[in-house]
């Protein structure tokens, strides 16, 4: 028995506050999902994705977000890049993350553990777990995975530059300089990071709940250390939040004003300045919502089908 979903107007005649009904896909409850599942497990998981996520062909990347409250500019370049590698020939699944804490210092340690169960529940190689104010390049994932190394990180450059670089550099307790290639580090941000997915087999949940020099030591623990690719520079738009150097008030004022972010403001997902449906990759939904995908019409239509699969019939 198939059940049916009560519409709008049947939910708010039970007696159902407004700003609780989930109905735009900018709505602050909805996590983005976009999962590509191959032809042959779409059968199974018809079945079985009911009590369990489908399993991934090798060679997959599972892209988290962490979080949903999107930086301007920050989703649909992340968007950008998932096609990017979809085209390279990577399969590229997107999972966001939702924020289920009561403390905000617990919100990011907890859906990084979730992310990395999903990844592991999943059957994918690569995760690459990307805070929501991280200003990704089309080639940043692809460059990534280039290096086949279990935990990488890309550079990182604050634009808030609340901190100089001197007293807190993102990427290493040492200044690092660009263009150095791979540097093994002690600990790094984790604003943006590709772990191969056998790391979760052996590291600890608590190894999450901590600084970034605590999971580096966990990792470090463990035999693996994290690499720095110093040629692939990620912007963030804000630095690492250090709850140490603020007062109890500041910190607690901080609290109540993301709470009430995460409960009624609208996710900013949407496209690429001057996007055009008719000529661009990507699509939008009626809420506002950009998803990258192959414009088959337009590519088409400017003669690219050799960057797709294009029909035989």
């Amino acid at each position: 028995m198939v059940q049916k979903t009560p519409t709008r107007e049947e939910y708010l005649a039970a007696g159902v506050p407004e700003d609780v009904i989930v109905d735009r896909s900018d709505h602050p409850m909805i996590a983005a999902s976009t999962w590509d599942v191959s032809a042959l497990d779409m059968k199974a998981a018809g079945t079985t994705l009911n009590y369990h996520l489908p399993h991934i062909r090798p060679a997959s990347v599972l892209v988290t977000p962490i979080g949903n409250l999107w930086e301007e500019g920050a989703w649909w370049r992340l968007q950008d890049m998932m096609l990017t590698t979809a085209v390279a020939g990577h399969s590229v699944s997107l999972q966001e993350v939702r924020d289920a804490s009561i403390f905000s210092f617990e919100a990011i340690p907890m859906m990084r553990w979730s992310a990395s169960m999903m990844a592991r529940d999943a059957g994918v190689e690569w995760i690459l777990m990307v805070d929501n104010d991280t200003l990704v390049e089309k080639d940043t994932l692809l460059r990534l995975l280039a290096h086949d190394r279990p935990v990488v990180f890309p550079m990182l450059e604050d634009l808030e530059q609340r901190w100089p670089r001197i007293i807190a550099p993102l990427s290493s307790p040492d200044v690092i300089e660009k263009g150095q290639g791979l540097v093994p580090v002690r600990w790094a941000a984790m604003s943006c990071m590709l772990f191969n997915t056998k790391i979760f087999n052996v590291l600890e949940p608590t190894a999450w709940r901590g600084t970034d020099y605590l999971f580096a030591q966990c990792l470090s623990y463990l035999g693996h250390r994290i690499y720095v690719d110093s040629d692939t520079v990620v912007k963030v738009v804000k630095g690492p939040t250090r709850h140490a150097s603020k007062e109890y008030d500041e910190l607690w004022a901080d609290h109540e004003k993301m709470w009430d972010r995460l409960r009624f403001e609208y996710r900013d997902r949407r496209p690429p300045p001057n996007f055009n449906p008719l000529k661009d990759d990507g699509f939008v939904d009626k809420d506002g919502t950009y998803l990258a995908m192959l414009n088959r019409v337009a590519r088409g239509r400017n003669g690219h089908w050799k960057e797709v699969d294009a029909p035989t019939n």
